[in-house]
């Protein structure tokens, strides 16, 4: 991270969100190499902005930390104009929930985007904290559909980590147990504010199901 960027050329917009959009770009670096990837550029304006971008920098250093076949990379953390970017592999695909407008889904299929998630939630969950070499217990706290990207040669590759808890020294504040997608949040999330890492499970399960 912290690579110096020497151009950025926005292609077209991928998504949109609260935070902000995620955009597809060449980014040139100052060693003349070009690369497609993915921008996750927030909000210039926001009264939130403190906090906002203390968990987008929480997201960039625990991204850095997980190395999975299955849990989207991130290649560098700057700013663009003066608001905070994610840099990221790009995925040509589409997300699940857009499979599924398209009709129902096989079952193999099915299976095999599960079974890959869980793996990459196994994996955040296992991972040692650089620093101290405990493991991260990683909880992402938003597994749905539109947060599993389908690659265009059928990988699966977890996205949106920007409300997942864990342990590393953060600058955010996710203690809310309460953030997340009404739909696929467990009721110890709602009732108690309960966050462990069965609540991934369940919205695990819901997705299945969906």
């Amino acid at each position: 991270m912290g690579s110096p960027l020497h151009r950025i050329e926005f292609l077209e917009a991928l998504g949109k969100g609260g935070f902000g959009a995620v955009y597809l770009a060449n980014v040139t670096r100052s060693d003349a190499l070009v690369q497609r990837l993915a921008i996750k550029l927030m909000r210039s304006e926001d009264p939130d902005r403190t906090d906002l971008l203390a968990r987008h920098r929480d997201e960039a250093r625990l991204l850095a930390q997980l190395n999975h076949d299955h849990i989207v990379k991130v290649m560098d953390l700057t700013e663009i104009h003066g608001r905070p970017a994610l840099i990221m592999e790009y995925i040509e695909g589409v997300d699940a929930n857009a499979l599924l407008n398209d009709g129902p889904v096989p079952t193999r299929a099915c299976v095999q985007i599960i079974r890959c998630t869980a793996s990459a939630l196994a994996a955040a969950w296992s991972t040692p904290n650089v620093k101290e070499g405990t493991p991260l217990r990683v909880i992402h706290r938003d597994i749905k559909p539109s947060n599993l990207l389908i690659s265009r040669h059928g990988g699966v590759k977890v996205l949106d980590f920007g409300i997942a808890r864990a342990e590393f020294d953060r600058e955010g504040r996710t203690t809310a147990g309460q953030l997340g997608t009404a739909r696929f949040m467990a009721p110890e999330q709602w009732l108690s504010s309960l966050v462990g890492p069965a609540v991934d499970i369940y919205a695990l399960g819901v997705t299945f199901l969906e």
